[in-house]
């Protein structure tokens, strides 16, 4: 979402929740961090106290009515947060036309989708870019524990700062209005990929923070040729 890279199988990756809200999206949770698993979204979420708590916030709303699973979804108090995040994802398909628009999963009435981050272009921003997120942020999820996760707000808070000093958007991965639109359902090649870290190369030359990010990236892409089949 901030870098238009291809996240590629076993990346490191930070999804964060957001909410659809006059006309654009907004994060509701801080930063989960996994490991994209080549269907849209991350699985073996890191089991820590924000993870913790989003599960249990969103089982109890799941519990009262407030968190509604579309028809032909499946979510259950006795899953993880992983096939949350399956179900999350799963509300993309309302960006294909052939698709019908009824969400997998809406909280209070608002379609709940991800945004998907590069783990190593998170951790640049986050550390070059402290910022706080709004007075009351995050009260409804985390409550009295917030302050226990004061560091991760930091870190969300660099990266929104971060996203409005270069005019880009919170935006789930099948948004086409956000920098860096992905077409659901593409697998990229080698090219297409090491495309997209030339562009990013460009786009972010006057942010050397991430440039290591970046390399990173490219270095994941030579991994990939060197074992890949010659046929």
């Amino acid at each position: 979402m901030v870098t238009g890279l291809a996240l590629k199988a076993n990346d490191p990756a930070v999804a964060v929740l957001l909410l659809a809200a006059d006309g654009g999206y907004r994060p509701f949770t801080l930063g989960l961090y996994g490991i994209y698993n080549c269907y849209g979204t991350i699985d073996s979420v890191v089991e820590d106290t924000n993870s913790g708590l989003v599960w249990t916030y969103l089982v109890d709303r799941l519990r009262d009515g407030r968190l509604v699973v579309g028809a032909g979804e499946q979510l259950d108090p006795t899953d993880d947060i992983d096939i949350l995040l399956e179900v999350v994802e799963r509300n993309q398909l309302a960006f294909l036309d052939e698709f019908g628009s009824e969400p997998a999963l809406t909280l209070d009435g608002a379609v709940v989708h991800h945004a998907l981050i590069y783990q190593p272009v998170w951790e640049a921003v986050a550390a070059h870019h402290p910022a706080p997120m709004a007075d009351g942020w995050g009260a409804d999820v985390y409550g009295e524990r917030l302050p226990d996760l004061a560091a991760q707000v930091v870190r969300l808070g660099a990266i929104d700062a971060f996203l409005a000093a270069r005019g880009l958007t919170w935006a789930p991965p099948g948004e086409s209005r956000q920098r860096y639109p992905t077409d659901l359902g593409m697998i990229y090649d080698l090219d297409e990929a090491r495309s997209f870290v030339d562009q990013a190369r460009r786009d972010l030359a006057d942010v050397p923070l991430l440039a290591a990010a970046i390399d990173h990236s490219a270095s994941r892409l030579a991994e990939r040729d060197e074992h890949s089949d010659p046929g």
